[in-house]
This record gives C-alpha cells, structure tokens and sequence, in this order.
C-alpha cells in the first residue's frame, strides 16, 4: 500500500475529531458555568460517552439512511434556522426598550410584524401559488406595516448620530452636509421614526462591539454591517428555509426523514423559546450572571467599554475554577497550612 491511500484512510479515521471536540467543549463549558458539585474531568467523560451511545445507531446496518434522514433535515431546518435568527434577531431585539422608547411599543411591533410576516407570508404564497405573487405580499406588507408604524409612532426625543452631518462625521454624511437640500430632506419626524425601527438596534449593536473591537490598529466594523444582516441575508435565509418543506413533502413516506424532520423541529422549539422566553433557560447560567441582560434604557448611548472586559475575566475565572472543581482552593489552604 502507497502512502497516499494510508493517509487518506488516516484522514477518514480522523475526520470531523476537531468539530468533535469544539462541541464537546462546548457543552462541557454550559454544563460547568452552572458550577455542578462534580469535577470537570467526570462531566467530559460523561458527555463523551452520551454521544459514543448516541452514535451507535449510525454505526448500524441502517445508519447512513439514518445519518442521510438526520442530517439533511437539520442542516435545512435548524441550522438555516439557527442562521436566520442569528442575522434578524440580533438587528431586531438588541436594546429594543431603547427603540420602544422613542417610537412607542406599538409602532414597534406593528414594523417588525411587517418585517417577519412579509417574509413568513411571502415566501409561503410564493410556494403555494408563484414567485411573483410572493413578492407582492410580502413586499406588500413590509410597506403597509412600515408606513403605518412611522405614522402613529411617538416623536423622538433623541437625534440618532446617524443623521446628524457635521464636519466631524464620517465621509458620507459629511458630503450629505455640504447640501443644502438633503440635511432638510433627511431632517423629518418619519425618517428619524424609521431609522429607529427599522436601522437602530442593528447600528447600536455595531457601535458597541466596535468599543470593543476597534482598538487598537484593528479596523471598525462598517455600517452596511448591520443592514446587510437584516436586509440581505436574512431574508436570503428565509427563502432558503422555505425550500424545505416542499422538499420534505416529496419523501413524507420516508420514517428516517420523519425522524429527522421531527428532530429539526424541536431544534427549533428550543430556539423559539430562548428567543421568546429566554429565562426559561435560567437554570443553565450561573446566578451571578442573569442579570447581565438587563441594559438601562439610554438610547444613543454607548455601553461602557470596561463592562464586557469585567465579564470576561470573571468568566476566565469562573471556568478556570469551575473546571478544577474546587482544586485551587484546595491547593491555596494547602500553602497556608
């Protein structure tokens, strides 16, 4: 035997060890942040052998119609999904006290219904009947729902930094200084209504990982960021999302596909509830965390840049004490005595 083929049958031996190892650390850091009575060393050797048993049935005369049924299902169901939330949730529900404040609750929920309902509807009308009668609906309530909301918001009290244009500001907003028309077209009660909901929790969100991130020489998060996010790819995912039903429909017969169709679905209860009643979930984060969530209503206004790296260190602190089970403190009344 040459050595490429003993190389590539090391590489089928040794395939997917390092996503394997990232998701048991993974759970082995969830399970230690609630500080269990047991060492770090007894959670992983627990936790390797939950998975060895979990993966035996695809070890089986059946398991890669099985893996073939799992796998698809949760690959187009919950990670899309997983994705999905992560691009729309984060530019939505990021200090949205801050938005509910200055425009009010209900053109709050009445822009993002039409947010997430013009994609939910669009994409199901546009499987049911076409494409073209997709678009129009959810286009079509995207902009019911935005003009309504920017009509019966509350006027703001606070001028988002994002459109003032002064000498000081950025490139673009300097040159839309320079005009004299458009700082009076852009100076309008709806825009700055619509910049809150539709631009400010996404913004708000870059502005405060670039206390953090831009530092140093490191370069700053840009703008479009934020807006690609929620725009772009989100609704790019939801569309791909949609495929999998139709998909689905075509092996309903199939108990493998069941399986995994049913699997990706409590994936997405799970998420559903982390993202609708995230303190639920409570129990898996350490009591001296909880409230961390909890950011005061200051719209505009960046977070303190020292408050993430406190956190960070406590946890650095936490995990390594956590991991040992007590050992360090065990080792310290040990020198004293």
């Amino acid at each position: 035997m040459t050595i490429p083929p003993i190389l590539r049958k090391i590489g089928l031996v040794v395939l997917g060890y390092s996503s394997a190892f990232a998701m048991v650390d993974a759970v082995v850091t969830l399970v230690m942040d609630t500080k269990p009575k047991i060492r770090r060393e007894w959670v992983v050797t627990g936790l390797v052998i939950i998975s060895f048993l979990i993966s035996l049935p695809f070890c089986t005369q059946f398991g890669y119609a099985l893996l073939t049924g799992v796998d698809r299902w949760i690959n187009d169901v919950a990670l899309v999904f997983v994705v999905f939330g992560e691009c729309a949730f984060s530019t939505t529900f990021y200090r949205w006290r801050d938005v509910a404040g200055q425009v009010g609750k209900p053109a709050f929920f009445i822009w993002n219904f039409g947010y997430f309902g013009g994609m939910v509807l669009g994409v199901a009308v546009a499987h049911a009947v076409q494409a073209e009668a997709g678009a129009g609906v959810g286009f079509g309530i995207f902009i019911i729902c935005s003009i309504v909301s920017c009509v019966i918001g509350n006027t703001p009290d606070e001028l988002p930094p994002a459109l003032t244009f002064t000498e000081d500001k950025g490139f673009v907003r300097r040159f839309i200084g320079k005009s004299p028309a458009m700082p009076k077209l852009l100076d309008n009660v709806f825009i700055t209504r619509f910049w809150y909901i539709a631009f400010y929790s996404g913004q708000q969100l870059r502005r405060d990982l670039n206390v953090i991130v831009a530092t140093g020489k490191n370069w700053s998060i840009p703008a479009f960021w934020p807006i690609l996010l929620r725009f772009i790819s989100a609704p790019v995912l939801a569309i791909i999302y949609g495929f999998a039903y139709p998909a689905f429909y075509e092996l309903r017969d199939d108990p493998l596909h069941i399986l995994g169709f049913d699997l990706a679905h409590i994936c997405l209860v799970l998420i559903g509830l982390g993202v609708l009643v995230p303190r639920w979930y409570n129990t898996i984060i350490p009591p001296d965390r909880r409230e961390e969530d909890k950011l005061p209503y200051a719209p505009n206004v960046l977070l303190d840049s020292e408050e993430p790296r406190r956190s960070e260190s406590m946890e650095t602190g936490e995990g390594l004490a956590g991991s040992e089970g007590g050992e360090s403190e065990e080792k310290k009344g040990q020198s004293v005595m």
